[in-house]
């Protein structure tokens, strides 16, 4: 019974043995040689990083920058500096210098703004000194102060007014206002716009002529002036208000319906139930009323100039009448 399972299982195991498939292991000696080689090679960078030397880095370039020493302070004083000491020197006898010029153009700059030449935060405090709520029962003809404020109006006529809508010649002063002049703003004169000449009253103007000396403070030219009344004018009245009765926004005034002179429609005057200080009429300025013309001007000296001039060719002479307009007549009580 032994031999025969033994005999079995020699035979079962020669059976399993000859089923087996033989696998046969090549080696890869090329392979295995570069591994080898890679190893080595890492090995070697390794041991070079720890114990190698470094690269020596590169010397900086010294600078050729040189230290300046600052210049000590010195006292300005009339021996060391006399030319800075004694500046009046180069304003002596010179009226019309350019130093001048700038210093007073700066200094009128200043002055002028939007509101009448006062400074801004002037101009609430003065219109409330002039303005006041308007009388329900005013009447201008009935207003007995109208004479005594007309003392202080002066009548101007037109041939007179327009001696003044021309650019200024030899020692005449230009407008106040000077690169703000409404000259300036004409548009039918497009780039020969000009400065005009400042507007005079007529005793200012006698006095000049009798003594050659203007005021000490230069004024506006006809249509600044004309423009400030008229601002002022409807300033008033957009606010609802009237002026004071003791006072005046106008120290000239325009001739109407008068041969050669101006039509009432051509100016604004104070409305009868409400005082806007305006007593006399005064002419609307009105840009697109003037036109550029050039005419031969003799000054003083009988020398002859070709100026520009602005002519009113809007404004139209009035028709003949016989009888003055009522704002001429004396009121009836």
């Amino acid at each position: 019974m032994a031999s025969i399972m033994d005999a079995f299982s020699r035979a079962f195991e020669n059976g399993q043995i000859k089923n087996k498939s033989t696998v046969v292991v090549e080696s890869d000696e090329d392979s295995a040689e570069e591994h080898r080689k890679n190893d080595e090679k890492k090995r070697a960078e390794k041991r070079k990083a720890h114990t190698g030397k470094r690269p020596s880095k590169t010397k900086r370039r010294q600078t050729k920058f040189t230290v300046r020493t600052a210049k000590p302070t010195v006292s300005v004083t009339a021996e060391v500096f006399p030319e800075i000491m004694s500046v009046e020197s180069h304003f002596t006898g010179v009226s019309d210098s350019a130093e001048l010029l700038v210093a007073e153009t700066n200094f009128f700059a200043q002055q002028n703004n939007d509101n009448s030449h006062v400074r801004p935060f002037d101009f609430p405090y003065i219109r409330a000194l002039i303005q006041r709520p308007p009388l329900p029962s005013f009447d201008i003809h009935k207003f007995n102060d109208r004479e005594r404020l007309r003392v202080n109006v002066q009548r101007v006529n037109r041939a007179y007014e327009e001696q003044f809508l021309r650019e200024p010649i030899g020692s005449e002063r230009q407008c106040l206002q000077n690169s703000n002049c409404e000259g300036l703003n004409i548009s039918s004169a497009k780039d020969r716009a000009f400065i005009l000449r400042e507007f005079l009253l007529p005793t200012e103007q006698a006095e000049y002529e009798a003594t050659g000396k203007y005021p000490p403070q230069r004024v506006t030219c006809v249509m600044c002036r004309r423009k400030e009344l008229a601002r002022a004018y409807f300033g008033i009245r957009g606010d609802n208000m009237s002026v004071e009765l003791d006072s005046t926004l106008q120290d000239y005034c325009n001739i109407v319906n008068v041969k050669n002179e101006y039509r009432l429609e051509d100016c604004f005057v104070t409305h009868r139930r409400v005082y806007e200080g305006v007593l006399d009429p005064v002419v609307w300025h009105i840009r697109s009323a003037y036109r550029l013309r050039e005419i031969n001007i003799t000054d003083a000296a009988g020398k002859r100039h070709l100026v520009r001039h602005y002519e009113q060719w809007r404004m139209p002479y009035p028709a003949n009448t016989s009888e003055n307009h009522f704002l001429f007549r004396a009121p009836s009580n």
